[in-house]
C-alpha cells in the first residue's frame, strides 16, 4: 500500500495535467459536436446528434473548399517532405565526415515556431523585394515574378514549401537513425552478391528501414492536416479561400463565428482523417514478422 502510494504521489501531478487539459477538453469537445450552441447568444447546448456533423459534410460549401484546401496542401507536402527527408538521410549516411555538422543544419528549422517560418518566406517570396523573385528577374524569367502568397493559384504551394522547410529535420533525424541501425554485413553481402548502389537501397535498405518509415510518415501525415499557423499568420485563410484549411476553418469557427458546435464537428473530422490516412500508411509499411514453426 505505502509503495502504490508512492508511486500515485508522483504520477498525481501528470495525472491531473492529462485529466484537465487533455482528457476533459477531449470529451467536451466530444459532447459540443453532438449539439448547436453558439456561446453568445445561446446559454445551454441544444443536442442535436449526428446532424450537425451530416449538414457540416454535406451542405457547408466553406467546408468543401477547406477540405479541398487541405486535398490541395497534404499531396504535395507529403510527397516533398518524405521523399526529400529520405534522400538527404541516405546521403547523409554515406557520408563519412561532417555528418553532425549537416544533421544539425537540416534541425536547426525545427527550432522556429511555425509562424514565423512563414514570415521568412513571405519576405523570400515577396513580389517586390524577395530574394526569390530577384533572382527570377536576375535569369530573365519574369513571368514567373508574381506574389506567390497573394496569388491564389500559387499560395497553397509557397505554404507547402514553408511548412516543408520547417518540419523535415525531424523525419530526417528519424530516416538517419534508421539507416545507421541497418547492420553494415548486410550491405556488404548484397556487394558481395554484385549489386550495386541502387540495388542496395531498394532491395536492402528500404525493407529494413520499414518501421521507421512508417514513424516518419504518420509524422508527415499529421503535419499535412494541422495546418494553422501559415494561414493564420500570411495569408488569414486567403487570397479569397485560397488558403483556408480544415484547422483554421475550426478555429474561426470557433472564434469569430462563436460557433462551438459547428467548430467541434470540423475539428473531429479532421483527426478521423488523420486516424484513417494514419490506418491506411500502417497497412502499407507495417512490418513482416517472422512466424515461428
Amino acid at each position: 500500500m505505502q509503495r502504490n502510494l508512492t508511486i500515485l504521489v508522483f504520477l498525481l501531478p501528470t495525472l491531473v495535467f492529462v485529466v484537465l487539459f487533455i482528457a476533459f477538453p477531449m470529451l467536451y469537445s466530444g459532447y459540443l459536436s453532438l449539439t448547436k450552441f453558439n456561446y453568445a447568444t445561446d446559454t445551454q447546448p441544444t443536442f442535436i446528434g449526428l446532424k450537425g456533423y451530416i449538414n457540416t459534410i454535406l451542405h457547408d460549401p466553406f467546408f468543401h473548399i477547406a477540405l479541398l484546401n487541405q486535398i490541395r496542401f497534404a499531396i504535395p507536402y507529403f510527397i516533398l517532405s518524405f521523399l526529400f527527408s529520405l534522400a538527404v538521410a541516405i546521403l547523409l549516411n554515406e557520408l563519412k565526415q561532417e555528418v553532425q555538422l549537416f544533421q544539425t543544419i537540416f534541425y536547426l528549422p525545427m527550432i522556429i515556431p511555425l509562424s514565423f517560418a512563414g514570415i521568412i518566406f513571405a519576405w523570400i517570396l515577396a513580389p517586390d523585394f524577395g530574394i526569390f523573385n530577384n533572382f527570377l528577374r536576375i535569369l530573365g524569367i519574369e513571368n514567373w515574378n508574381i506574389d506567390w502568397f497573394g496569388n491564389p493559384h500559387t499560395a497553397i504551394y509557397a505554404m507547402v514549401i514553408a511548412q516543408s522547410w520547417k518540419m523535415v529535420g525531424f523525419t530526417i533525424i528519424v530516416f538517419l537513425a534508421g539507416l545507421q541501425s541497418i547492420p553494415e554485413y548486410l550491405r556488404e553481402a548484397a556487394r558481395v552478391d554484385g549489386a550495386n548502389f541502387w540495388q542496395e537501397i531498394f532491395f536492402v535498405v528500404l525493407p529494413n528501414l520499414k518501421p521507421y518509415l512508417l514513424t516518419g510518415g504518420i509524422w508527415i501525415l499529421i503535419n499535412s492536416m494541422k495546418v494553422f499557423d501559415l494561414p493564420a499568420a500570411i495569408t488569414g485563410g486567403g487570397p479569397g479561400t485560397a488558403t483556408l484549411t480544415l484547422y483554421y476553418y475550426s478555429w474561426k469557427l470557433a472564434f469569430q463565428r462563436l460557433d462551438m458546435g459547428k467548430a467541434s464537428q470540423v475539428a473531429y473530422i479532421t483527426a478521423f482523417i488523420i486516424l484513417l490516412l494514419s490506418w491506411l500508411w500502417n497497412k502499407m509499411l507495417k512490418p513482416n514478422v517472422a512466424e515461428r514453426r
